[in-house]
């Protein structure tokens, strides 16, 4: 099960996309932006396709966690800086981001945080509710924004 919760939090960490400001004429076309989304979200899923592989111990799976933990930060820090896209793409983008930035920081990564914290505690019952808690977190709004713009990679 606890395999279980670092495979879906790497999923659900990767469901993403984004980017933080735009617009003007150095903007990127819509499709641009979509190509560096879709690089970003695949680079990640390629850094974590092993993550956790042989993994037994409570110390290995809480060291799988934390690299989840970082490639999503990492991710998602990467997509805030790209330019959005301008015309009508720009807002559909900007909702993107903020809508992965908050399925990622405000869920995804404090779920597997305490899912990491009881590993390294060994407690059975709080990794068990974590690993709940990552298995209910729902990558809707992004995933609607991303088949807007067309990015494919990063549908969860």
């Amino acid at each position: 099960m606890i395999r279980l919760a670092v495979a879906l939090g790497a999923s659900v960490a990767f469901a993403l996309g984004a980017a933080a400001c735009g617009g003007g004429d150095d903007a990127p076309s819509k499709s641009e932006f979509t190509k560096k989304i879709d690089q970003i979200c695949n680079d990640t899923q390629k850094r974590l396709t092993d993550v956790g592989k042989g993994a037994t111990t409570a110390d290995e799976i809480a060291s799988a966690v934390d690299k989840v933990i970082d490639e999503s930060q990492r991710s998602v820090d990467r997509l805030k800086e790209l330019d959005l896209p301008s015309g009508d793409a720009h807002d559909t983008a900007e909702r993107f981001v903020k809508a992965t930035t908050s399925e990622v920081e405000d869920k995804g990564i404090p779920a597997l945080e305490k899912l990491r914290d009881a590993l390294e505690k060994n407690d059975k019952a709080a990794a068990r509710t974590a690993a709940v808690e990552l298995q209910s977190i729902q990558s809707t709004n992004a995933d609607k924004y991303a088949r807007q713009l067309g990015a494919t990679a990063c549908l969860g």
